[in-house]
């Protein structure tokens, strides 16, 4: 090789080293900037005074106003999932140490009674939830009920809610809890929405939990100043009492509104959250005033006549109530086995040699 040659290659490796550390330093930025400092980045989501995340107080004792004596109040658990009974203890302690009774619907599948025979020994109805439609003797039933002055809470979750296992509702797979209930609703006008409600500007911890304020006075917002919901459902008809705050969202429409949450309709109220009557949210806000509020309205109902809905008779169904052994079922001791046949006897001869049968008993 020529001491030219080595010349020039040696002046070309240096060209592409020189021209390799501008185009680096290009890429980087140059050595003249430096990185930011931490304290010149306005992040304001850092702060905590700027978070959006306004946490009610938590105090308060569950108690009620009026005289439970003497009454009774049915829980169904036969239409629904699992429910977490445990969970329910605030609401079924408050009711016996006022003077109710309080029993458990587990239905005939667990050896209970029908629901209508549970219902005439009732005087409240106490629905969460519900993954298994009711039947239409049922809902005649329950037509019966009201109607004579029974009352029913009707509390439920949208399905994104019980699929994390939040709330009385363990984990379910329907596409949507809402639907099993809608027959029921509707015969009082009242209609669950689908999705659920966050608000991105004002909520309790997080942005599912959602603030709700009273639409005026009545006796379910007596004492009630906020109220707090976690993914609750907006409930449509009836008397709306209580209603999301401003600019709450629901996830299906992604429409901002001021969606109800509690509502009535005559000797019905509808709420679209069973997380309120937990102990995790029961003490947020006004919710165990509200809850209270929804206890006295279970028992200071009339009901006339008390055994309704009136047995069906035999070989007809009507509003009255369903046909014997049909519907759901109570918390009743097991039913009485059934009697055993008396053993047969054995054949009578006839003159001319045969055997006649004897009929065994019930035939």
């Amino acid at each position: 090789m020529s001491a030219t040659s080595a010349i020039a290659r040696a002046g070309f490796f240096a060209a592409v080293v020189v021209l390799a550390a501008v185009v680096g330093t290009a890429a980087i930025g140059g050595g003249s900037h430096t990185a930011p400092e931490v304290s010149q980045l306005n992040a304001a989501s850092f702060n905590s005074d700027e978070a959006v995340a306004t946490p009610p107080e938590e105090s308060g004792e569950l108690s009620m106003s009026a005289d439970a004596s003497g009454k009774v109040v049915v829980i169904d658990v036969a239409h629904a999932g699992s429910i977490d009974r445990e969970a329910l203890t605030p609401l079924v302690s408050t009711l016996t140490e006022n003077g109710a009774t309080v029993r458990y619907h587990v239905g005939e599948r667990q050896n209970g009674r029908p629901l209508n025979a549970s219902l005439r020994s009732a005087d409240a109805f106490v629905v969460l939830g519900a993954e298994q439609r009711y039947t239409e003797s049922e809902l005649n039933g329950l037509t019966a009920f009201t109607d004579a002055g029974g009352r029913v809470l009707l509390l439920n979750e949208p399905a994104q809610a019980s699929a994390v296992g939040v709330g009385l509702l363990s984990p379910t797979t329907s596409e949507s809890v809402t639907k099993p209930m809608a027959p029921l609703l509707s015969q009082y006008g009242l209609s669950y929405g689908n999705g659920y409600l966050y608000n991105m500007h004002e909520y309790d911890t997080n942005y599912r939990s959602v603030y709700a304020t009273p639409t005026g006075d009545s006796a379910l917002t007596d004492g009630v100043d906020r109220t707090v919901f976690y993914a609750a459902i907006p409930v449509q008809g009836g008397d709306t009492a209580v209603s999301a705050t401003e600019r709450t969202t629901l996830s299906q429409t992604r429409r901002q509104g001021t969606y109800g949450i509690v509502t009535r309709s005559g000797n019905v109220v509808a709420v679209g959250d069973t997380n309120v009557l937990t102990q995790e949210f029961l003490y947020r806000a006004d919710n165990e005033q509200l809850v209270g509020n929804l206890l006295d309205f279970l028992v200071t109902g009339e009901k006339s006549p008390a055994g309704a809905p009136q047995p069906a008779e035999s070989g007809a169904s009507g509003p009255s109530g369903a046909l014997p052994g049909t519907g759901g079922g109570g918390s009743v001791p097991p039913a009485a086995p059934e009697p055993t046949p008396e053993p047969e006897s054995p054949p009578t001869p006839k003159p001319n040699g045969t055997a006649t049968p004897t009929p065994t008993p019930g035939e």
